[in-house]
């Protein structure tokens, strides 16, 4: 076990198992090489990655997925080599969020995601080639917009549609029973 003091959390136990490795670092941190990643809450979508060199430092992550449904990351074997992924199952995407005092106003860095291996507990930051996002990407209005297409509107009917199927299936059951 590693024990940690850390700003956040007060003193943490870290098994080494736990012990997330990125080579070249954070963008603008790249002294920092040694992590873990913490949950926020039990139910929340945000992580924390926590530098375990400097126990003042901590990103804020999620899945971008979970508020931009389209985003797509393309690499090259040159961006993400050393990463030694063999299966796509085994990579994860994050996103470094910015949180300021006013919620709707919170942010992502979709420009520069964080790509894990979770086989071999590696990770790199790495700088998309496009113009298409942002460092500082308004998650607020994305999930505005996610929840205003017609996709929403199809994926809804659809839940609404199986929760009635069940109500029926529980009252056939009651019935018989």
């Amino acid at each position: 076990m590693i024990k940690v003091k850390t700003t956040r959390f007060g003193e943490i136990d870290i098994d080494e198992k736990d012990v997330i490795t990125l080579p070249a670092g954070i963008i603008g941190f790249p002294e920092l090489k040694q992590y873990v990643l913490l949950d926020h809450d039990q139910d929340s979508p945000f992580k924390w990655l926590q530098a375990l060199e400097d126990g003042a430092i901590a990103f804020v992550l999620i899945n971008p997925l979970l508020f931009k449904p389209d985003y797509l990351v393309e690499v090259n074997e040159g961006e993400v080599g050393d990463l030694e992924i063999e299966n796509e199952e085994d990579a994860v995407v994050s996103v470094i969020i910015t949180m300021p005092s006013d919620p709707q106003k919170m942010t992502a860095n979709l420009k520069a995601p964080v790509i894990f291996n979770l086989k071999n507990h590696k990770g790199r930051q790495i700088i998309l080639n496009t113009s298409e996002y942002t460092t500082r990407h308004n998650i607020m209005e994305e999930m505005r917009k996610y929840t205003a297409s017609p996709k929403s509107g199809e994926l809804e009917a659809t839940i609404e549609q199986a929760k009635e199927q069940m109500a029926e299936k529980n009252k056939k059951a009651e019935k018989k029973g």
